[in-house]
């Protein structure tokens, strides 16, 4: 079982298998963006990027929360209105989730203007959602749906680890899932694969990307 250090050398262990696996898919990198879900996904884009050459932006996301539970996640929402719901959300009432679904999305309109001057062009690219792990996979999976409503030719999810039970549930959006660590247990916690798993902060955001921009790495 693999520990990571950080979300440094997980990014750069993944852009390396990443890397490897270019050729085998036809991707070119010119041709092809990765989109990294805030916040913890970005210092994974950044040396996934680093790595393989291949640009990043970001792709912005919400959880859809039960609006008497904040914490309690029920799906996911895009900034364009892509949503996704996990069961139990269908036994609240419909006026509750049409209000969570309508918060979430004015949430995440408000952290895009926060995160991202300008929404990459995606048509007919190649692109990578990148995060630093999924646990249920409806915010990685909104997140490709969005690619996909924006003219994305693929639509790959990459990721240092995963639960092996999420996979083929994400490859109903995804065309390939690209996952460093496979981990079969049913009591998943992305966070107990890393050493460091510190909440990535607005200050680490600019920073990387500043670095990104400097080295031609973001777009």
């Amino acid at each position: 079982m693999i520990i990571f250090e950080n979300r440094e050398e997980a990014g750069k262990l993944l852009g390396k298998y990443l890397k490897e696996k270019l050729d085998k898919f036809g991707i070119d990198k010119d041709n092809a963006i990765l989109l990294a879900i805030p916040r913890g996904g970005i210092p994974i884009a950044y040396y996934v990027a680093k790595e393989t050459g291949i640009p990043f932006s970001l792709v912005i996301t919400k959880k859809i929360a039960m609006p008497s539970d904040p914490e309690a996640a029920i799906g996911a929402i895009a900034t364009d209105g892509t949503y996704l719901l996990s069961t139990y959300a269908y036994y609240l009432p419909e006026n509750q989730l049409k209000q969570a679904i309508e918060i979430a999305l004015q949430e995440a309109i408000k952290k895009q203007e926060k995160y991202l001057e300008k929404e990459p062009d995606l048509e007919g690219k190649d692109v990578f959602i990148i995060d630093d792990g999924i646990a249920t996979g409806y915010t990685a999976m909104v997140a490709g749906m969005y690619a996909k409503n924006k003219g994305a030719k693929r639509v790959f999810l990459a990721v240092p680890v995963c639960p092996a039970d999420s996979i083929d549930r994400v490859k109903e959006i995804f065309d390939e899932v690209f996952c460093l660590e496979k981990v079969d247990t049913p009591f998943f916690a992305v966070g107990a694969f890393y050493r460091d798993f510190h909440q990535v902060t607005d200050e680490e955001v600019k920073m990387y990307e500043e670095k990104a921009k400097e080295e031609g790495l973001f777009l």
